[in-house]
């Protein structure tokens, strides 16, 4: 190729390359101005459609469960449908978004109409599965918001003692309430990427982890849960009372096995939590416990060494003048020993026992016992009752606390005092958590002491004794039956009481105690022995066989008809 013919060639090459930058040159600044001219309206609208938003991550509530895992709280998956009112496009959604939310379209367009906010929520408890079926609707300003539910699958068996959570799934009451920042947990935060549609496109980055709640086993024991739940509500429907309330205790290790109140509520059904249902009256409820008290006045004597379970008391004629104050028994017991006093439930016996003592003998006793003072069990509500100062007392004031008036305390105060006789002396304080930790027992007694007292209780659940309706087959028990008159309005009501039993199983051994109260029965039958021991009868019965507890009583005949 000659000279000429290769710069021709280079020219055309260059002319070549130069339109094809210039066709590309106007491509582009067509297409900006295209895009600047035509497209900004839909760009903008573009952008607008993509927000950055924080998310919650919600955390799982830790579950409640009893002594062997069984779940007595659990948190299960749902979701929450919310509404932005602005972003709002589709005039057909709320007919689309109505039988999946189960609320009428009319209702739900008409409150989004009267909203002032935002943000409101339309539906808070909607299942999973729901929930995607409203996620492929794809309506504009509708939002699912997963979430958890508090279920609790014993219903109203624990309900007073686990309690409820609110919409929020926070503690409200009972176990719920008290060890809430422990099974709550901790929401976590991420950056996500929504469309207009508010579902997330992209998940950004996570800011704050999630840190799930924490489990709670509780020492409850939830076969014997059940068997209380229902002996009680029996007990208070037959005696046609107000209430009631009962507490199962191991008094090995101070765990709470069982816990009811009645009337009951239902944790699951919001409907039903009126106040005077939802309180657990084992905690808050005070009674003057009355006769129960009588075994810590032998006991405080006995181990002081002022009177031995021989002693006799004379109570004729029956009647006793106090300072003005008239003290009496049922009937003119005569002069019976001290055994027979707790037998016999005299109120003469018990009183002139501690006329013998310092003022502060029996008081300090009863103190370090927790009568009249919190347990250490955390429940929320819980009422500390009252124990009178001794300083100011006069004759009459003694009397009256050594049957057991003259001071208020709950039935779960009831329970605990009483593990002082099945722990040879030691005061355990309770605990409603599985191997929790336990204080150290505080001796009250001597051990001799209660090994007398001991028979002193089974002889008042056997033939000549008020607590005959405690007894069980094949083992032997012990307790005391209380009956009070409430006071009201400044008096003491006429033909109104307060049923009481505490009682230990097995006697010979105690490992088990049981306190019950029953608050105004009304039916023709309410002593304590009446009312309330045949609960401690039927639940015992079946403690005994569910621990394998070694029977006492060796009657073949009873054996026979046990095992038959």
């Amino acid at each position: 190729m000659s000279a000429k013919e290769r710069q021709a060639s280079s020219r055309w090459r260059l002319w070549f390359v130069g339109m094809a930058l210039s066709l590309l040159a106007m491509t582009v600044c067509g297409r900006l101005v295209w895009l600047h001219v035509f497209e900004t309206r839909n760009l903008r609208d573009i952008s607008d459609e993509i927000t950055i938003r924080y998310q919650k991550i919600p955390a799982y509530r830790g579950m409640i469960t009893d002594r062997f895992a069984q779940p007595l709280a659990i948190s299960t998956p749902v979701a929450a449908i919310a509404a932005r009112p602005r972003k709002l496009t589709d005039s057909a959604w709320p007919e689309k978004l109505a039988p999946l939310v189960d609320i009428h379209a009319d209702s739900l367009r008409d409150r989004v109409a009267k909203s002032v906010s935002p943000f409101l929520y339309l539906s808070r408890y909607v299942t999973p599965e729901r929930a995607n079926q409203i996620e492929a609707l794809g309506l504009d300003g509708i939002e699912v918001l997963r979430q958890f539910r508090r279920f609790y699958p014993a219903g109203e068996v624990v309900a007073h003692l686990v309690g409820f959570t609110n919409i929020d799934d926070s503690g409200q009451e009972g176990l719920e309430l008290s060890f809430n920042d422990w099974l709550s947990g901790k929401d976590g935060l991420r950056h996500v990427l929504r469309n207009r549609r508010a579902n997330v496109v992209r998940y950004v980055s996570a800011d704050q982890e999630v840190r799930q709640g924490q489990d709670l086993r509780l020492s409850i024991d939830l076969r014997l849960q059940y068997l209380t739940y229902r002996a009680l509500k029996e007990a208070v429907t037959r005696a046609r009372a107000a209430g009631g309330s009962a507490v199962l205790v191991d008094a090995s290790n101070g765990e709470v096995i069982a816990l009811a109140a009645q009337p009951a509520f239902n944790p699951n059904d919001i409907s039903t939590r009126q106040p005077e249902k939802v309180r657990n009256r084992a905690v808050t409820d005070l009674m003057e416990p009355g006769s129960p008290i009588k075994p810590f006045t032998v006991a405080t004597a006995i181990d002081l060494g002022l009177i031995g379970p021989e002693t006799l008391i004379d109570t004729s004629p029956g009647r006793m003048n106090i300072q003005g104050h008239v003290i009496s028994d049922m009937r003119n017991y005569g002069e019976i020993d001290v055994s027979k006093v707790i037998a016999k439930s005299s109120n003469l016996g018990a009183a002139k026992i501690a006329l013998i003592m310092e003022p502060s003998a029996l008081r300090d006793r009863l103190a370090i016992l927790g009568l009249g003072q919190p347990t250490a069990i955390g429940f929320p509500g819980e009422e500390d009752g009252f124990l009178p100062s001794y300083e100011t007392w006069r004759d009459m004031d003694r009397a009256a606390l050594s049957y057991g008036y003259n001071l208020n305390i709950t039935t779960i105060q009831l329970a605990q005092a009483y593990s002082v006789f099945a722990n040879e002396g030691l005061f355990q304080p309770l605990t409603l958590l599985s191997e929790g930790v336990t204080p150290k027992p505080v001796r009250v007694f001597k051990k001799e002491t209660v090994q007398k007292v001991l028979p002193m209780l089974r002889a008042a659940t056997e033939e000549g004794g008020t607590a005959r309706r405690a007894q069980i087959p094949l083992y032997h028990v012990g307790g005391k039956t209380g009956t009070t008159m409430k006071y009201a309005d400044g008096s003491y009501a006429s033909r109104r009481y307060i049923s009481s039993f505490v009682g230990l199983a097995p006697i010979a051994n105690p490992r088990f105690v049981m306190a019950i109260s029953i608050d105004d029965p009304r039916s023709q039958q309410y002593f304590g022995g009446q009312v309330a021991a045949p609960v401690f009868a039927n639940v015992m019965d079946d403690v005994m066989r569910i621990y394998d507890i070694q029977p006492d009583k060796l009657d073949q005949s009873m054996l026979a008809r046990r095992f038959d």
